[in-house]
């Protein structure tokens, strides 16, 4: 019973865990910036070009690699305004996903294993402890016959 109570209790703290670190991407579209004044980010979901300007055939700042992070100063249909390499530039919409932190998965990810290791490591512990400590019943049901020397004299 204290096993399933502990997996059960592992099991809500992992979900409020990620519940309270997820990364939030905006789903309405709005320009608001996060919760204490920190700026949104863009991540990039491929290999893309930010330009100079709001069209393609404009100069291009670089080159940006899947899964980079870049500011995210405003959003509009089409185009994301960014800064990157602290330069303004222009990124397609089709090509980054706005979030509210930068880096958090991976983080989470690496918080989430330790914690599944520590998981495991206290069931090992609570299952190697019940093998070798003798139940309370087997202690008791246990006729020690070297005390009744009464019956051989």
């Amino acid at each position: 019973m204290k096993l399933a109570r502990f997996l059960g209790l592992a099991v809500i703290l992992t979900g409020v865990f990620f519940a309270a670190s997820a990364d939030g991407a905006d789903t309405d579209g709005s320009n608001t910036d996060a919760i204490g004044g920190e700026p949104q980010y863009v991540m990039v979901t491929r290999l893309s070009k930010v330009y100079t300007n709001l069209d393609p055939k404009s100069d291009i700042i670089r080159l940006v690699k899947k899964g980079e992070y870049l500011e995210r100063l405003s959003k509009g249909d089409l185009w994301f305004k960014v800064k990157v390499d602290g330069r303004i530039g222009y990124l397609e919409t089709k090509d980054g996903k706005m979030v509210s932190g930068k880096g958090a998965p991976v983080i989470t990810l690496l918080l989430y294993i330790v914690l599944l290791l520590g998981c495991a490591g206290g069931v090992m512990l609570y299952i190697k402890k019940q093998q070798i400590a003798p139940s309370a019943s087997a202690v008791d049901d246990f006729d020690d016959d070297l005390d009744d020397d009464d019956n051989l004299r």
